[in-house]
C-alpha cells in the first residue's frame, strides 16, 4: 500500500517534471520485477516495486547510486554473515538479506551530496 501510494504520487511529480528523466530507473524497476518472476522470488519483488516507484522521484543518475549502492552494501553485509558463520562453524543456508535496508547509505548519500532535493521543493512550492 505504502509502495502504491508512493508511486501515484510520484506519477503526479513524474508527469510534473517530465517523465523522459525517469523512464530509466523505472525499467531498472521492471527488470527487478521480472528477475524476482525468473528466479522464482530469491530475489525480492518488493525490490522491482521499490525502484518502480522510486523511479518517479529519481533520476536515472540517482536510481543508479541507489542500485549499486545497495548492492555494495548487500555485498558486504553478506560476506560478512558468511565470514562469521564460518568462524562460528555454524550453517547460515536459509539466510536472507533486506536489500531494501542496504540502500539506506546510497540514500542518505544522494540527499546530501548538496543537491536540491527536487521532491520535495515541488512539494513546499506548490502548497504556497
Amino acid at each position: 500500500m505504502v509502495l502504491a501510494a508512493c508511486g501515484i504520487f510520484g506519477m503526479v511529480y513524474g508527469a510534473a517534471t517530465g517523465p523522459e528523466g525517469h523512464f530509466q530507473g523505472i525499467s531498472m524497476g521492471l527488470i527487478l520485477l521480472l528477475v524476482s518472476k525468473i528466479t522464482k522470488g530469491a530475489i525480492g519483488a518488493g525490490d522491482g516495486w521499490f525502484f518502480t516507484a522510486s523511479a518517479w522521484y529519481l533520476n536515472a543518475e540517482e536510481a543508479w547510486i541507489l542500485l549499486l549502492g545497495g548492492l555494495a552494501v548487500s555485498w558486504c553485509w553478506g560476506a560478512g554473515l558468511i565470514l562469521y558463520r564460518a568462524w562460528k562453524r555454524e550453517n547460515g543456508g536459509n539466510m536472507t538479506l533486506p536489500f531494501l535496508a542496504c540502500m539506506w547509505p546510497a540514500g542518505i548519500w544522494i540527499l546530501l551530496r548538496g543537491e536540491e532535493i527536487r521532491w520535495l521543493s515541488a512539494i513546499i512550492l506548490n502548497c504556497k
